[in-house]
């Protein structure tokens, strides 16, 4: 099954026709404020965005999770929440709060948790044709760690992904790390591109499970990555890994002026930095910004 741009709004459509919280936090996108301040070769998008408060603001110690109901298993949902079966044991849903225009997360059907990238994010990637599927590990943005799922939306949406389009050329199959073209970024990622043969596969492979080497030469804990697939215009799927070294940068958790509630995600590190607050999206500055990339992902130097 492939599921076309008119299919996937068509679905929207209708959930937000018998879904009044979610209607009411996709019509104020149209009023979320947005400034951008350039660091090296990305310009990043700051978006004032207060309904992400639910999510950045997530409580996801041990405790905290295990005294609250699963809100993306299916007996807990709420009873307007729509789903589709879009691959065998992954089910589409709208999110409600959502951070762009169209907005989904991709919830396995069974309660497990968010311990690694699932290698049915491919296929998944290949039903959503023009989208960009990605995976917040557990220790990498994840607000609901306990329940395995992705989340997609609009791949031209997210500036890290044009960036790896212009730096990787697709005749270049395989892994290249940002730091071989020269970029000026505060944090490294890896992009690839998939061959349709076997030095494809191992390409995948290392797309699916590696998180980066640490300092002794091992692969990083595959909770502490955030990893976007995609189908390109060319029909190659394509992947970014942003390795993660903390789930938080420090000034969230501080207690004075400077304390800034921002808990990066995919969407974060792909370039649209997500601020609930708005004192913070007012205050903050671009050495700020750049210092929490710097704190929560592998630097790039």
């Amino acid at each position: 099954m492939r599921l076309s741009h008119e299919d996937v709004a068509s679905f929207v459509e209708t959930q937000l026709s018998v879904w009044d919280l979610a209607k009411r936090n996709y019509d104020a996108l149209v009023n979320v404020e947005r400034r951008h301040v350039t660091l090296g070769d990305l310009e990043i998008g700051i978006q004032f965005n207060p309904a992400r408060m639910v999510s950045t603001g997530a409580k996801i110690d041990k405790e905290a999770i295990k005294a609250r109901k699963c809100f993306l298993c299916c007996s807990n949902r709420p009873k307007e929440q729509m789903s589709v079966d879009i691959v065998p044991g992954w089910e589409m849903l709208l999110n409600p709060y959502p951070i762009l225009p169209i907005h989904l997360t991709i919830a396995s059907a069974q309660h497990r948790p968010q311990d690694h990238v699932p290698s049915d994010i491919v296929s998944i990637a290949e039903t959503l044709p023009g989208m960009a599927v990605f995976f917040n590990g557990a220790r990498a943005g994840a607000s609901a760690p306990d329940h395995l799922h992705m989340q997609a939306v609009l791949k031209d949406e997210l500036p890290l992904l044009r960036l790896a389009e212009r730096i990787h050329p697709s005749e270049r199959k395989g892994i290249m790390l940002s730091v071989e073209s020269g970029l000026d970024l505060p944090w490294l990622f890896i992009s690839g591109v998939v061959s349709p043969d076997k030095s494809g596969h191992a390409t995948l492979a290392a797309g699916l499970h590696a998180g980066g080497p640490d300092p002794e030469g091992n692969l990083r804990d595959p909770e502490s990555v955030n990893s976007f697939f995609w189908i390109a215009d060319d029909g190659l799927l394509r992947f970014v890994v942003v390795p993660r070294i903390a789930h938080r940068p420090g000034c969230y958790f501080r207690t004075d002026i400077m304390q800034r509630i921002i808990s990066p995600g995919c969407i974060d590190m792909a370039g649209l930095l997500i601020v609930p607050r708005e004192s913070d999206y007012r205050n903050i500055t671009k050495e700020e910004i750049a210092a929490i990339y710097s704190e929560v992902a592998l630097p790039s130097r």
